[in-house]
């Protein structure tokens, strides 16, 4: 009789409901890959974009257990995977399935938890972390004197980069969706805090740097607004869209990007990664497991609460980085 195991499921895409906790057979790793015993794992936005059927780069099959970026303890592997795997600590990123109590994940894959770690950083550096430094030192070339601005700079991107970009010498102004997120955000130091939803934030913006606007603009919000960052950015600066949780931004007006001689540009992170062979670890491993840079773990819940979570989320109502306690401390 196959052993059991609570897992989120989702049959069909949809609303936060279509999340159902059930008990399903404990899976066993074909070849290449490994199971894991899930400590905690991270909410990460692709979770909600899976979930709802708005993503197709890397989108899972249906029904699929959630879980895109989770961290435990490999107790399980095939018969072609190196034996020295077993007991170790991971995460692993793109598969899904760390909504459950076990996960399989290709071997070759998984990220090695670095020992200074606790579990529950293990759980949010794999891509918050190096998409915040490659922002800002790969993408961004943030340098001396620059403004920065910093959408959603409430959330652990935003409040990571903050950081990040600061250290660089960056003059960082950050943008939140209220007051409320704006009081919780002065915490990553940025100079200044925009609401930009009260008003024109491109207005502002252009009112406290005397008309200079922004050197680099990092937005994952993107939407129908996302015009004002062509209006915020400087000539010769650069728009660099890493998301859109907002939908997608308008076409670019290429009179205007000409014009102004600014440029507009993508960011995935394993892009970076590959091109500096991750040379960039051992500074950012060092500086989070010293605390002077910081991911901030704001809300921790149980299985039960993903569907709560994930309205959450989509609402923006969460602050920093939400984790999904699984087997927690194990």
């Amino acid at each position: 009789m196959s052993q059991k195991m609570r897992a989120i499921v989702v049959d069909a895409p949809g609303e936060p409901s279509v999340l159902k906790l059930r008990e399903i057979d404990i899976p066993e790793p074909a070849s290449g890959q490994v199971r894991i015993k899930v400590a905690y794992c991270a909410l990460n936005p692709l979770d909600t974009h899976s979930r709802a059927a708005r993503v197709k780069w890397g989108a899972p099959t249906m029904p699929y257990t959630p879980g895109y970026e989770y961290a435990g303890l490999v107790d399980a592997i095939a018969d072609d995977v190196d034996e020295e795997l077993l007991g170790k600590r991971v995460v692993a990123v793109g598969e899904w399935g760390g909504n459950a109590e076990y996960a399989l994940a290709t071997g070759a894959k998984l990220i090695p938890v670095p020992d200074a770690f606790d579990w529950k950083t293990a759980a949010v550096f794999a891509t918050c972390a190096p998409t915040a430094w490659h922002l800002v030192h790969s993408a961004g070339k943030v340098k001396e004197g620059d403004v920065v601005v910093i959408h959603s700079a409430a959330g652990a991107v935003g409040a990571l980069t903050t950081q990040i970009a600061k250290d660089a010498g960056g003059v960082v102004y950050g943008l939140v969706g209220s007051q409320s997120r704006a009081e919780y955000a002065k915490q990553f130091g940025a100079v200044m805090l925009i609401d930009r939803v009260a008003g024109n934030w491109a207005d502002v913006l252009l009112r406290l740097t005397n008309d200079r606007g922004a050197n680099v603009i990092f937005d994952g919000v993107a939407g129908p607004a996302a015009t004002l960052n062509y209006r915020a950015v400087a000539p010769l600066g650069n728009v660099i869209y890493l998301g859109q949780m907002a939908g997608p931004p308008p076409d670019v007006n290429i009179s205007q990007l000409i014009g102004k001689s600014f440029s507009v540009s993508g960011f995935v992170q394993y892009f970076h990664q590959a091109a500096t062979g991750r040379a960039e670890e051992e500074e950012l491993f060092a500086n989070l497991a010293s605390g002077k840079w910081r991911i901030p773990v704001e809300r921790i819940e149980p299985l039960e609460k993903v569907a709560e979570l994930h309205t959450a989320f989509e609402g923006r109502a969460l602050l920093g980085r939400t984790l999904i306690e699984v087997g927690g401390e194990i």
